[in-house]
Order: structure tokens, then sequence, then C-alpha cells
């Protein structure tokens, strides 16, 4: 089935207009590229001072080709590429790539992009850039690029696929790549993305049979639901997807009015959005490249992420106690657990090697050089002891040693062959021949502990329990926020009509009603102040604690109107709130924010006075299901006190799961009203999960068409 973008990765036909003699200029390396790639499509050189460029028959003009176009790539001055972008949309170009830059700067620039933009859509045309490196497809030879990368490091056909924003990044990543032994199905920069963006490009890759691996590089993103989006169709797919984001911020100005927030950044939603679709972040360029190579050459290569483990339980096998441990803080660093093979496997284990120890790392000891046949079989032995989703055998120097390589090549490679569907990474020092050999049966070949470990880490799956993105999850079922919601006793209100559970409250406005309230609803209580001025009533000396008696209600509410009125003297005050103090339980944050990229995102974290002092958070992109937000709850570090601390009582985590999901699915009903809601503290308990305090921030009123 045809792809929206086959005419621009599969053209049958190309128009370089701009096309250059001299294959060192960019009108003119594509169509040098293109012929030495062999593309079997036609290629039509756009030149009116030419009868022929290199080689290839030219044409004065667009209007002088004969036959049909399915792509144009524009390499003219920024000046001129509407109207040439024009001339292509009339001769029936269905894609365009945009080689030119410049559109950033001059009076009129923004007006050209959108009158360009318009006019293709209109037209139903793609265009990848402005100022796009290009791209290339090995399996039908279409180079159209001006990388140049190529120059010293023509790409050798493979599964891997890469879909860049920087096509300085993207074709460096190439480079250190094919350096690494990578083969490409594709390489697609997208530039400034007018219109095709990196998640259109996931989206073809997840469809072309020949990619097994996609490479993602941003900078930023417009459109982070479509980016998920796609992300999870290569979940789905058993496509794995290698991830690099560079740039930190923070959501926007509105982040300051709740703790949610301040603790929910550009980055740390993005990092999560990777999370929950399963992809690896990359933390650093050549991470990036051993990542991708460890899933070419150790993945198999039918559905490589849903092929073998499901977890990640990772083996090491180690001639070296010093470099077990070092195996064993990387693993912990990226999130690997070694579980020990059991003591009956350690007792055959030391049967075959006396000195070995350890139950994972396993630690064969240098008293198997006599026959180091026998490293295969101790290996053997923990993979039959328990499953494993990864293995990692230190070899050190024995590739380098004949008699030794000789002894354990056939029993390492048979080993190997019993276990194909768990990836395996040997550390060692090898020469070529016998790296290649490893490679070719599936071994990934390291000369870092701590990057042969980091690179298994990519391969397995992320622990993050996901919710799709798309129409099952735009389907929860909640209200949308309406109308001002200025204080507290509003947003409660509000909120508990949509099924947040509350502690029992009433709002009074002097200290007779507040009595009465108390004892309405049962002593001890807490007074807090109702202000639309003030949204952290505890910095403002508005909250009460502990009011046990009448006495006690009676004197605070004058002293707490004074102690405000001298803080925030222009605060208005409207009256107070007056609720039952639950006794016990986990105090959590629960709150969501509206990501400028990603939309409602939620977070759940460690709860009152230490929400910011621990920073402690999980963030999903909202709705979320009750089992993702159990899953989220299990990611904190107040998942210990959750669960029950040195003998206290475990809090209800269906009561508290619910106020997250139910809480989520408001913020995605209220996408377009509201720019925050924050439940801090919700009081998780041995019976229920009940919200203490509730803010509700609206959304500012729209300031124009963003740009």
């Amino acid at each position: 089935m045809a792809h929206p973008l086959d005419p621009l990765f599969r053209p049958r036909s190309v128009a370089i207009v701009g096309a250059s003699s001299d294959p060192n200029k960019v009108g003119g390396r594509p169509l040098a590229f293109l012929q030495k790639g062999g593309y079997r499509g036609r290629i039509l050189p756009v030149n009116p001072a030419a009868a022929e460029v290199q080689g290839v028959p030219a044409y004065p003009s667009l209007a002088d080709v004969p036959g049909g176009i399915d792509q144009a790539i524009v390499a003219v001055a920024a000046a001129q590429v509407p109207a040439v972008a024009a001339e292509c949309i009339a001769r029936g170009a269905r894609a365009l790539q945009v080689f030119s830059s410049g559109f950033g700067v001059g009076a009129g620039a923004a007006e050209a992009l959108q009158r360009l933009q318009r006019m293709a859509r209109d037209a139903g045309v793609r265009i990848l850039g402005p100022n796009s490196l290009g791209l290339f497809n090995t399996a039908d030879g279409f180079f159209g690029t001006f990388a140049t990368a190529l120059d010293g490091a023509w790409p050798a056909a493979g599964g891997v696929g890469v879909a860049t924003q920087s096509g300085a990044f993207g074709s460096y990543f190439f480079g250190l790549a094919q350096q690494r032994g990578l083969g490409f199905s594709h390489f697609v920069a997208t530039g400034n993305e007018l219109d095709v963006d990196v998640a259109d490009c996931i989206d073809f890759l997840v469809h072309d049979a020949a990619t097994q691996l996609i490479v993602v590089a941003l900078e930023g993103c417009r459109d982070g639901r479509k980016l998920a989006a796609a992300l999870h169709a290569a979940r789905t797919a058993g496509k794995r997807v290698l991830a690099m984001k560079v740039g930190v911020s923070q959501a926007g100005a509105a982040a300051a009015a709740t703790h949610t927030g301040s603790l929910a950044g550009e980055d740390r939603v993005f990092d999560a959005v990777l999370r929950e679709t399963g992809a690896w972040r990359a933390g650093s360029l050549q991470a990036l490249v051993e990542a991708a190579y460890a899933a070419t050459v150790a993945l198999p290569q039918a559905a490589p992420h849903t092929a073998g483990s499901q977890g990640r339980d990772l083996l090491v096998v180690t001639t070296s106690g010093g470099i077990g441990v070092l195996a064993a803080d990387a693993a912990e660093a990226h999130g690997l657990a070694l579980p020990g093979i059991g003591a009956a496997a350690l007792q055959v284990v030391q049967a075959i090697a006396p000195l070995a120890a350890g139950e994972n790392p396993v630690d064969t000891s240098a008293g198997i050089l006599g026959d180091l046949s026998a490293y295969a079989r101790i290996a053997g032995v923990a993979l039959e002891a328990r499953r494993y989703d990864a293995v990692l055998c230190y070899l050190a120097h024995i590739p380098r040693n004949p008699a030794h390589w000789a002894q354990l090549h056939a029993p390492l490679l048979a080993l190997r062959q019993r276990h194909a569907a768990t990836p395996f990474a040997a550390v060692g020092l090898a020469d070529a021949a016998i790296t290649a050999d490893l490679e070719a049966h599936g071994v990934a070949v390291y000369a870092d502990p701590t990057a042969a470990v980091r690179s298994l880490a990519a391969l397995l799956p992320m622990a993050a329990h996901a919710d799709p993105v798309g129409v099952a999850r735009e389907a929860a079922s909640a209200t949308a926020l309406e109308g001002p919601l200025a204080t507290e006793a509003d947003a409660k209100r509000a909120l508990a009509a949509r099924g947040i559970a509350f502690a029992p409250e009433r709002r009074v406005h002097d200290a007779d009603e507040a009595v009465a309230a108390a004892q309405a609803i049962g002593w001890p209580v807490v007074l807090k102040i109702v202000s639309p001025d003030i949204a952290h009533k505890t910095e403002a000396g508005g909250v009460a604690l502990g009011l046990t008696d009448e006495a006690a209600l009676r004197a605070a509410l004058p002293a707490m109107r004074q102690r405000v009125a001298a803080r925030l003297p222009h605060a208005r005050l409207e009256g107070f709130l007056v609720a039952r103090q639950l006794q016990g339980g986990v105090e959590v944050l629960v709150g969501t924010q509206r990501d400028p990229v990603f939309g409602p995102v939620v977070t759940v974290g460690a709860g009152g006075v230490l929400t910011e002092l621990l920073g402690d958070v999980s963030v999903r992109l909202a709705p979320v299901s009750h089992a993702t937000a159990r899953a989220m709850l299990a990611e904190t570090r107040v998942a210990a006190l959750l669960r029950g601390w040195r003998g206290a009582p475990a809090a209800d985590l269906d009561a508290l799961a619910e106020q997250v999901a139910r809480l989520s699915a408001i913020a995605w009903a209220s996408r377009d009203t509201v720019a925050g809601l924050e439940l801090n503290p919700v009081l998780a308990r041995p019976e229920g999960a009940y919200a203490l305090d509730a803010l509700v921030v609206g959304a500012p009123a729209p300031t124009g068409e963003p740009a």
C-alpha cells in the first residue's frame, strides 16, 4: 500500500531546479549522488544556461520538462523559492525538497513561508524543508541530498532509518555509524519543517519493510501528540526507536503558578513520552551510535522490539571480579537488574570451575585458562538457571590468543545459537576478523564494559506502563471545567462534581459559622484562608492545623486574617474553609500541566512540603488509565511509603490511582480552558485517598495565531 510520503522517499522522477555542473555545489551534489547511487528513475536537471548538466540533458525551465514530475529538488536562492514552488506545483510535482535557507531573516520572510505552506497544502503537495539537507533511500538508489558526509562514507544498505531535524547532527551520526559498520535504509533531514516533520518520517519508516531500527534526532517539536502517536506506532510494529533530544527548557510562564509546572519542564515531559512509547533516549552522540550498533547486531532482524526479552534482567559472566563490579555499577545506572543464578546453579558452576564465585556477575576466575570452553559451559548453566533478557560476556584478551580462542570459539557461538532471541554483547580486544565473526553470529563487540551495558539497556523494553495515544486515550470520559475557579473552594466544588474525593469541609465567613461547621464535620479541623489572589496559602500564613476545640478555632480566625493581611496587603480575603483534619496516610502530589508541545501532562510524586524539595515525580501524557496511574506511583520514591514503611499500614493504591486517572481525564477534557490542575496533597490512607487542597489555573487568553 502506498504511503503519503512515497513521492518524497521513492520518486519515479525528480527535477533538480538550480542544477549545477559543479558536483561540489549545492545544486550539483544531488545530481552527482543520484548517478553514483544508480537511481533508476528519470533525472531532470533544470538550468537555463546549460543544455547538459553532468552528462544529463538539462531543460531551461520546468515548463520545458517533458512528462510527469514526482518530486522537485529546489536549490535556488530563498527569494526565488515561492515562484519556483508554484511552477513545480503547476507541473504536477507531488513532493518538494527545499534546500534553500535564509527564510528566517528579512522583511516578509514569514509571510513568504506561510504563502508557500498554503499553496502546497491546497495542492496536496508535501514539502521537506526549507533548509533541508535532503534524504536518501539506499534500496532505490535515490540520493536526493547535498550531504558532505557522503563524500567519504557511502552508505551500505541495511536496516537503520534516520529521521533528524538537524542535517549537520544527523549526517555526523551517519558518518560515525557508518564507521561502526551500520547499514542504512533511509536518511532524512527535515530542516525547518514547514510541512513534513520528524513524526511524519517516523510514520513512513514504521511502514517501510527495509527499516528495522529508527534513529531520531530532535531539537524541538511543534506537535507533541503527533510525535507520540508515531512513536507508539513504531512500538506496535516492533521497531525499536533510539532518540537524541537536545535542549532543556521549562514549559512556559504558566508553569510558575503550580508546583506541577515547576517540576514538569519540557525536557522532563519529552523524556516521559519517550519512556512511555518504548523509545530509548541517548545521552550522547557516541551512546546513540553504540546503541544503534547493538540493535543491528544483537537483536533478531525480524521484529526486533518484540522478539526475545520482555524485561530488564542482565546476566554478566566475567573472568574478572573488578570488571564484574564495573558492569554491575553500569547496570544499576541504566535501569537493569542483576538477579542471581541461585545457589544450586552456583554449585554446578563451581563443579566446572572450583574458583568461580558470585551469582551475578558470575566470576569464572582465571582458573579456567587451561580449558576456556568452561567459560561457555558456565554461561550456559547460568542461562538455564533462570530467564535473562540480555547477556554480557567479558572476554578480556582471550580473542587475542589463538589457542585460547580456539577453545572458546565454537562453544560460545553454540551457546549464542541456543539463545538466539536474547541480546548478547562481548567485551574484549579482538581483531577485525574475530569481531566480524562474532557480529555475524549476533554478538555485539565492545572494548568498554560500560558502553556495552548501556547499549544492551537500550535494546530492552522500557519498564514504564504505556497507554495508547489515539482514539482510546482521547475518549477519556470527563466534563470540561468552565468559568472562573479563582479560589480553592471554587476549585474543590467543580472537581468534586467530577469525581475527585475531598476531605469533608465547609466555607464560612465568621467565627460562629466556623464553629458550627467544625461541630458538623468533626474535630480536629484545619482552617484555611479563601482568596482568589493566594495560590499557595501556607507561605502566606493562611493555614492553621490541628484545631481541636472551639476556643482554638475562634482564636485562629482573627489571627489568620491579620497575618495574611500583613504579608499580602493587596490580597482579597473572601472567608475561610473549615475542613476535617484527617489523621495518618501518605501525602502525594497529583497535578496536571498543559505543556506547549505535548498538551496536558499528569505528574505524581511526593506531596505537601516535600514536593519541590525532592523533585521526585513521574510524568505521562494525559489522560492516563488506572493501570498507568499505578505504574506512575510505583516509579517514585514515595512508593515505599505507600506500600507501608517500617510497619505502617499500606495506602489504598486503587483509590489513589483513581484520583490520578480522574484528574488526568478532567485535564484532557479541559485542555482548551485550563492551564494546570493541582491536588497537593492527596492524603493516601489505608482506606481511601482524599485531596486536601486544590488549585485550578485558567488558560491565558489567546494572543493571536502562533508563528
